[in-house]
């Protein structure tokens, strides 16, 4: 599992709960004798939302670093503790410090932006999924597994672990 990272921003611990929402506008058309063509219109903007708590001497310093993203108000890159990764605005900051418990806890959603599709841009690596081996990513990346093997120093196809970061180019 990597840490989830939103533009410069790596928060410190993974939210404890991450939601994504991905959804989409179906329209069904009718066809002659009652029956029914289903299809897909378009894609909604994907929708995240996280739950968590910044802890000890920097908890402030966080907290300050994700109300100036806040602020800003413009997209950036968002990757999740799972490997997936959006084009999205920071839309909602919520903050609750807690002194009794030492922490600043956090409610925080993401909007996906429209203009950017995560297929359409190459970051150059991706990270393992979990059960995955390397036939498995060179399939998904559309890597040939040589190439993959070649510029990563894993002892075999089969030893890399959920999170590993796998180089692509």
């Amino acid at each position: 599992m990597i840490k989830m990272k939103y533009k410069d921003f790596e928060f410190p611990s993974n939210p404890a709960v991450v939601k994504t929402e991905l959804s989409e506008n179906i329209n069904e058309k009718p066809v002659l004798w009652g029956a029914g063509v289903v299809f897909n219109m378009s894609h909604n903007a994907a929708k995240i939302c996280c739950e968590g708590s910044f802890w000890g001497s920097e908890r402030s310093i966080s907290a300050q670093r994700l109300k100036i993203l806040r602020s800003r108000g413009t997209p950036g890159w968002l990757f999740l503790p799972d490997g997936s990764c959006y084009y999205a605005f920071l839309s909602l900051l919520e903050l609750r410090d807690d002194a009794k418990k030492n922490c600043i806890s956090y409610s925080v959603s993401f909007i996906e932006a429209q203009g950017v599709k995560n297929g359409e841009y190459n970051f150059g690596f991706t990270y393992a999924q979990e059960n995955e081996n390397m036939f498995d990513i060179s399939f998904r990346c559309s890597v040939p597994i040589e190439k993959l093997m070649q510029i990563n120093h894993f002892e075999n196809p089969f030893c890399v672990k959920s999170g590993d970061r796998v180089v692509l180019e």
